[in-house]
């Protein structure tokens, strides 16, 4: 499975696929001021701007992380326009390409030290990645990729001071970046992503180690996968439930 790399080409590429894709379905041009072809217009602009804004940087020129959060932000409202008239087609088969383009923006705002101020699409698209393969070296790499996002998200969504909300974006990141670890097989990458989890959602430990033993023997996982499970679950289980 293709994964995203964060390319500008690949953001300019899909981009134009996806609105080439909403002409072709019929998707009117001019319905209004965010009309398709007012829509492919922006788009041209932004490439030509995150571009110059790329080439400045990796001349040692001006542009700051401020500019690309600023470039990142305005990238991720068109990609929500885009991502309306992509469902007005019908057509499922769009959502892998949707996903690229927004994973691949918010991998170049990430590299470009930038911080994402927009991240519930960004986890919708990482969890589709992460739902339609089941290799484990595609796992292990799409483990990096969602630690690359991890580290650039506003820091007014990762103190997550607000807990109400199960379904809140930061707190899906990171379970989904355990449970793609577990699902790579790879210990090291386990690792990574449970200390994190434990540092940032300490309140949700005990359950998702609870329930990563429970899959152990419905998935089949091989022995060093379950010793990494079974002794986050003894932490945060057994031995805490004894003091």
């Amino acid at each position: 499975m293709q994964l995203p790399t964060g390319q500008l080409d690949t953001l300019r590429t899909d981009a134009a696929a996806l609105l080439d894709a909403c002409t072709a379905a019929g998707i009117p041009a001019e319905d209004s001021e965010t009309g398709l072809a007012v829509l492919a217009q922006a788009f041209d602009q932004l490439f030509e701007v995150l571009a110059r804004a790329e080439s400045d940087l990796q001349s040692g020129g001006n542009a700051g992380a401020s500019d690309v959060t600023e470039l990142g932000e305005y990238a991720l409202q068109l990609i929500e326009n885009l991502a309306a008239r992509v469902g007005q087609t019908g057509d499922d088969s769009l959502r892998q390409r949707l996903a690229m383009l927004t994973v691949n923006l918010a991998l170049w705002i990430a590299r470009h030290d930038g911080v994402i101020d927009t991240l519930e699409p960004v986890v919708d698209a990482l969890a589709l990645f992460a739902n339609t393969t089941s290799d484990t070296h595609a796992l292990a790499d799409l483990h990096d990729i969602i630690g690359t996002i991890v580290e650039a998200v506003s820091p007014v969504i990762s103190q997550d001071l607000e807990k109400i909300n199960p379904g809140r974006p930061w707190r899906v990141l990171l379970l989904n970046q355990s449970i793609v670890a577990t699902r790579s097989h790879n210990t090291e990458l386990m690792e990574q992503a449970f200390a994190r989890l434990t540092k940032n959602l300490p309140e949700d430990a005990a359950r998702f180690f609870t329930e990563g033993m429970q899959q152990m023997d419905a998935l089949d996982y091989p022995q060093h996968v379950r010793e990494v499970m079974a002794r986050y679950h003894r932490q945060w289980n057994v031995d805490r439930s004894l003091h």
